[in-house]
């Protein structure tokens, strides 16, 4: 059963355009941002202080995500519940800001006191201020939850800049103003960290958990059960390179994270759309949610198509760009996009199991999806067989949507997803991925065939374009 939704306003037809757009920008704008920065970064640190701040950035993009413990969607969700949902939306937000930030204090003060106990004097900066970033990030998730409930995703997108771009472009000033050093960069990443989580209480302003009743309970009961999700989903997504580093050895673990991107784009893409899914499921009510579902479900099953398709036509010219190995990498990359379809049915799917309040289930489901994962890699990668890895990972989020598909299976909202048409989305891809295998391996021919499908997915989307001009907003 679906919990009672509020009447809060929902989103017109252009509205969910805007939004999407907005996202899709924003998430493009960050990736493009990244690219452009850490280029001239490498050059200036040398390989030990850009190894210092390399770790030190992924150490904050891991903890945040294990600390949200998937509670940002939540926010999000609560905001359209029928009893006080405005209220204990904004006390979720309020307990997330307060539990990182002292997570993050408390993991300051034992580094300086194992500093301490070692007798090494202090901490090393770069570990400290990783660890206070990741404090602040709680704010600016927390704010960016309240902020796609309310349907502002030029705010939201601003903060997304702000946390990442803005914070490593701060830090490339700071190392070609002051001194190219991991502890100058990471001073002034944290510093654009600390500006983007005050302008978040800014632009979304929490309420103190213990000034809603039930508030710090209600988060606590989901987030618990929502951590062991939390990790074994990012592990889904980049455990294949420890895996391999483990049972293969460095090498191969760098080859293949060399070209991990291509399954990583295709996740951000889809994640950085669901912020618009997530909102406009969440906010249809009970007697719109099964069309709206529908909506979403055919737009996550053509998106996941699109990118999908065109990381794999990009393969070729990536393998070259990204890697001195272009012919061994290039099986990979052109298998890795197929995660999308796999990916887009569980977000579909996530979205419903919060809206009906059953995410607990997530807990078992994909640690269960991990463990069968890790297994078969671990298996491939002993014998170095880096593409059947590959293939695992993208089996892995086919069987993690299937997974999170069958546990809404019954319900009304569930019934509505049309499984067969992300299914054959997914067939489809794999058709397309076999044909470009046929072609040699040269920058010529992998940008014919780039230029070749983003041409036939243009082609198709103004066709559609062309029949439905006249759609009404509730249809858009």
């Amino acid at each position: 059963m679906v919990p009672s939704r509020s009447s809060t306003p929902r989103p017109t037809g252009t509205d969910r355009s805007v939004s999407s757009t907005w996202y899709l920008v924003g998430s493009l704008l960050q990736g493009l941002g990244l690219l452009l920065i850490q280029p001239f970064a490498v050059r200036i640190l040398d390989e030990r202080q850009w190894g210092y701040v390399s770790t030190s950035v992924v150490t904050i993009q891991v903890l945040v995500v294990l600390i949200s413990a998937g509670l940002p969607l939540a926010i999000t969700n609560l905001w359209f519940a029928r009893e006080r949902g405005t209220d204990r939306s904004r006390g979720m937000y309020g307990f997330m800001a307060l539990a990182s930030a002292a997570l993050a204090a408390a993991g300051v003060l034992g580094l300086l006191g194992l500093a301490a106990l070692r007798g090494e004097g202090a901490a090393p900066t770069t570990v400290v201020l990783s660890v206070v970033s990741v404090g602040v990030l709680g704010t600016v998730l927390g704010s960016q939850a309240v902020l796609r409930a309310q349907n502002r995703p030029g705010r939201f997108v601003l903060l997304s800049i702000g946390s990442s771009v803005l914070a490593n472009l701060l830090g490339l000033v700071g190392i070609l103003l002051i001194a190219p050093t991991a502890e100058v960069y990471m001073g002034a990443y944290s510093l654009a960290v600390l500006a983007t989580g005050v302008a978040a209480l800014v632009l979304a302003r929490p309420r103190l958990p213990w000034r809603v009743p039930g508030s710090s309970r209600e988060s606590f009961r989901i987030a618990l059960p929502l951590l062991p999700h939390t990790g074994a989903l990012m592990l889904l997504t980049q455990g294949s390179v420890l895996i391999l580093a483990y049972a293969a050895g460095v090498e191969d673990a760098g080859y293949f994270g060399a070209v991990l991107i291509f399954a990583l784009g295709p996740i951000t893409i889809l994640n950085a759309l669901n912020n618009a899914w997530s909102t406009r499921m969440m906010s249809a009510g009970e007697d719109r949610l099964v069309a709206e579902t529908q909506r979403v479900s055919v737009e996550a099953a053509a998106w996941a198509l699109a990118v999908g398709l065109l990381g794999s036509a990009g393969a070729a010219v990536g393998s070259f760009v990204l890697s001195t190995e272009p012919g061994l990498v290039w099986p990979i990359a052109l298998t890795l996009p197929l995660v999308s379809t796999g990916y887009a049915l569980f977000l579909v799917s996530s979205n419903l199991l919060y809206i009906a309040d059953r995410t607990r289930l997530l807990a078992f489901g994909t640690p269960s999806v991990l463990v069968v994962v890790a297994l078969l890699a671990y298996g491939a990668a002993s014998a170095s067989a880096l593409v059947l890895v590959a293939m695992i990972q993208v089996l892995g989020f086919a069987c993690l949507g299937l997974l999170t598909y069958a546990m809404v299976l019954r319900t009304p909202p569930g019934r509505s997803v049309p499984v067969a048409l992300f299914l054959g989305g997914l067939g489809v891809q794999v058709g397309v991925v076999v044909l470009l295998g046929l072609f040699p391996l040269s920058v010529t021919a992998g940008v014919i065939e780039a230029a070749a499908v983003a041409a036939v997915l243009i082609a198709l989307f103004l066709l559609r374009s062309r029949r439905t001009p006249a759609r009404t907003p509730s249809g858009a």
